[in-house]
């Protein structure tokens, strides 16, 4: 029997994963433990940079439902507008996204088994096959990473986001976000349109905040602060989910490897993964390719990813970590402060959602030659 590959979890990041390898002509089968792949999908949110999504290959024009081109940065009283001519971002239906990743694996060649749950033992006896690569695309909490002792994400991000029919939206082109400590302790609440009267509304909080996202949604919603939007709107949904904030210490041990929020690949400034998620599975399918046809080892995923994609996580980690800190009052100064130094323009003319770094080089050079 030749080498093959077995991925835990059919998400977005595990199928991506799968198609890639299939089309390399890699045995590969995703094992999920849900009955469909669009199950739990409305958990996460659904926007993507335009610019990360042609980046990442995923198929997800079928399931746009709108298009972006800026947001509202809210900080008590406060507020930055960056908004740009072009469309910067859609907003994605991710039950969708589920079944076309699932479609485009499976027409790869891929093995998808649904219902299916790995316990300790299972993995355990998949990873002793030395013919077999595991690979744990589970998400935050991996079951993969804690049975084969990766080190943990040093901390999480715990949201609830619902959707509401009937919403004021003044500009469905345009997210909201909302700075309070008090409120989404080291994150922020958001906005996000989907048509013309329904919205997403969400927040998020530290895992070492002391109350649950639930309970910090109810604050979220009783603090005024999107009193204009869901005044005669009902709610239709409501899920919590969890978002590691920065990456595990270490993704590859022996033929075991972690991708995707498994493996903590994820924005800090926002929560998303999808984008890194998805170029770091592009890394790794690489590297299992030369693993399988020449015997290279799989520690080769863990220099290579970090190499293409550490400086961007850490800028968005700084970032994080920089208006995290703020109090209110501090906030509403910078964000004086921000417009009076024109954060405003630049931003709408040069912001990059996924890539921090590029922005920092465009803010030198536009000061060299403007």
């Amino acid at each position: 029997m030749g080498r093959s590959v077995s991925i835990i979890g059919a998400g977005v990041i595990g199928l991506t994963l799968a198609k890639d390898l299939a089309l390399r002509g890699i045995e590969v089968t995703v094992y999920d433990s849900k009955r469909n792949v669009s199950e739990g999908a409305g958990k996460a949110s659904g926007i993507f940079s335009v610019a990360g999504l042609e980046r990442s290959g995923i198929p997800y024009r079928k399931g746009l439902v709108n298009t972006l081109n800026g947001a509202v940065l809210w900080a008590g009283k406060e507020s930055l507008r960056i908004k740009s001519k072009d469309t910067k971002a859609y907003v994605v239906d991710r039950a969708i996204l589920a079944d076309l990743c699932k479609s485009d694996a499976e027409s790869a060649g891929a093995k998808v088994v649904l219902g299916k749950r790995m316990d300790r033992d299972r993995l355990l006896e998949m990873a002793a096959d030395k013919d077999n690569i595991l690979v744990g695309a589970d998400g935050a909490v991996s079951t993969v990473a804690s049975v084969f002792g990766f080190p943990s994400a040093k901390e999480h991000i715990l949201t609830y986001k619902a959707e509401y029919d009937s919403a004021n939206i003044e500009d469905r082109h345009m997210v909201g976000l909302y700075f309070s400590n008090k409120i989404a302790y080291r994150f922020f609440g958001w906005s996000c349109p989907y048509t013309d009267d329904r919205i997403e509304l969400g927040i998020g909080i530290s895992s070492r905040a002391k109350i649950t996202s639930t309970v910090a949604f109810k604050k979220f919603m009783a603090s005024g602060m999107v009193d204009g939007i869901i005044g005669g709107a009902r709610q239709a949904n409501g899920f919590a989910s969890i978002i590691p904030l920065s990456a595990r210490a270490r993704t590859v041990k022996g033929n075991v490897a972690l991708v995707g929020d498994a493996a903590g690949q994820v924005k800090a400034t926002t929560g998303g993964g999808i984008i890194f998620g998805a170029l770091c599975a592009k890394t790794l399918a690489n590297v299992i390719e030369k693993n399988v046809k020449s015997g290279a080892s799989l520690e080769a995923y863990e220099k290579e990813w970090r190499k293409r994609y550490t400086m961007d996580l850490k800028m968005h980690s700084v970032l994080h970590s920089y208006y995290s800190t703020f109090s209110g009052k501090s906030l509403e100064t910078f964000f004086r402060a921000s417009k009076l130094l024109g954060a405003e323009g630049f931003f709408s003319k040069y912001g990059d959602m996924d890539r921090p770094s590029l922005m920092i080089k465009r803010f030198f050079l536009r000061g060299l030659t403007e």
